[in-house]
Formats: structure tokens, C-alpha cells, sequence
């Protein structure tokens, strides 16, 4: 199967924690934004799911470093993502949406008329989007590499599909705690390490900050 390289890219607290139980997600020493921002620069495109980018309303520009803004890629099987948000009208680079057929038709053409580039993926349990399908799209559409910068739901459709071929994990010396907090990857979870794709630490970076590690796990062969 041709796909994008796929990589993940998450700060979390010492125990794995991305946002707390109120979705306070501040983590990131200037260090670290820099560190994202040169991995979306390496990619060339950051792909994120549709609540990430309703509650965040991120622009996922390049802001830290120089080069040209990376094509942004909304994974939604509702097309729920609202019309005002900056990746709709804010077109500073390529932008695709990737839906099913619960799409709302008329919001498909509002979107499109916008600048936004929307594709439907066959599925067999719409809204659920079939994340080898998505990504072979993609990979038809000229996409490489891939950035995945969120939420844990769509991690996890990636990865429960072995889709992922490097964390980027960068942990902060912070901790949450509370099962309301929100993790790293989401949904049902694996039961065992048999059951999970395997990977390698290939890189420790130690922040200048003092704070923060950054592991860097790649693939086990």
C-alpha cells in the first residue's frame, strides 16, 4: 500500500497527559514550539481531527520558523468542523477535508467555494472514515509525509491500523493526574503490548529549558 509517512506529534505531562480535565493544554517552552514547528516544516503537510480544530481553531502555520506554511488536513466524518474557523477562510496554504457521505452536501460546496479542497472516503461505517483509504487518498494527492498533531481519537484510528511510523513525544515535568484528563491516544486501547504495534527509542533530546525530554520513537523493525 502507498502512504504518507506518518508521524506523531504530542507534549504531555509525566503521565501522559496532553490537556487537563478542563482541556488546559499550555505546555510547550518556547523550545519545544520550535521543535514542532521545524516538524511541520520536515512534513510538509499536519493533519489534525475535526475537534482539535473546532476548540483549538489552530492555523497550523509555520510562526517559529521559516518556510512555506504546510497543507493542512482535517480528518472529519461529519463535517462537523464549523464555517468560521481560521483553516476555513485563513487559506495561507493547501487545505483538504477528508469526509464520508454523512457530509451535509451543501456545506461540501460552501467549503469548496472557499478554497477548500473536501474529499469523501468510501467506508462501510460512515462517519467513521477508513484511515488506509484516507491516507492512500492522500498519498495520491501528492502527500509524502504526514504530521499528526491531534486529537487522541485520531491517533488512535491510526495506530489501532499499525499507521504510525514515528512518535515525537516531547514530556513536560509536569503532572495531571484525574481520569478526565485527556491522554495521548484515545478510544477503546489496546489489552495487551501484544496487541500493539512495537517502536524503538531512536532519539533522547534533553530541552534547554530543563523541563522537558523529548523521545523521539521510531518503528521497531
Amino acid at each position: 500500500m502507498s502512504r504518507p509517512y506518518v508521524i506523531v506529534f504530542a507534549t504531555a505531562t509525566i503521565d501522559g497527559k496532553i490537556a487537563s480535565k478542563t482541556r488546559y493544554s499550555k505546555l510547550s517552552c518556547p523550545e519545544d514550539l520550535k521543535r514542532l514547528h521545524i516538524a511541520r516544516r520536515e512534513a510538509g503537510a499536519v493533519m489534525i481531527g475535526a475537534n482539535t480544530a473546532n476548540i483549538d481553531n489552530p492555523s497550523l502555520r509555520l510562526k517559529y520558523v521559516d518556510g512555506p506554511n504546510p497543507t493542512r488536513i482535517v480528518i472529519d466524518g461529519r463535517l462537523s468542523i464549523r464555517e468560521d474557523l481560521r483553516l476555513v477562510n485563513e487559506l495561507i496554504a493547501r487545505t483538504i477535508v477528508l469526509t464520508t457521505i454523512k457530509a451535509d452536501q451543501e456545506k461540501v460546496k460552501r467549503l469548496a467555494s472557499k478554497g477548500v479542497e473536501v474529499y469523501l472516503i468510501d467506508t462501510d461505517k460512515p462517519p467513521e472514515i477508513n484511515m488506509v483509504k484516507a491516507l492512500q487518498l492522500l498519498y495520491s494527492l501528492g502527500i509524502r509525509k504526514v504530521l499528526v498533531e491531534g486529537g487522541g481519537e485520531l491517533i488512535w484510528s491510526l495506530i489501532k491500523h499499525d499507521l504510525v511510523d514515528e512518535f515525537r513525544i516531547t514530556y513536560t515535568g509536569y503532572v495531571f493526574g484525574g481520569r478526565d484528563a485527556i491522554s495521548i491516544v484515545g478510544g477503546e486501547g489496546f489489552q495487551s503490548i501484544e496487541e500493539s504495534p512495537a517502536f524503538n527509542v531512536d532519539e533522547l533530546i534533553r530541552c534547554v529549558c530543563g523541563r522537558e525530554l523529548h523521545v523521539i520513537f521510531k518503528r521497531a523493525p
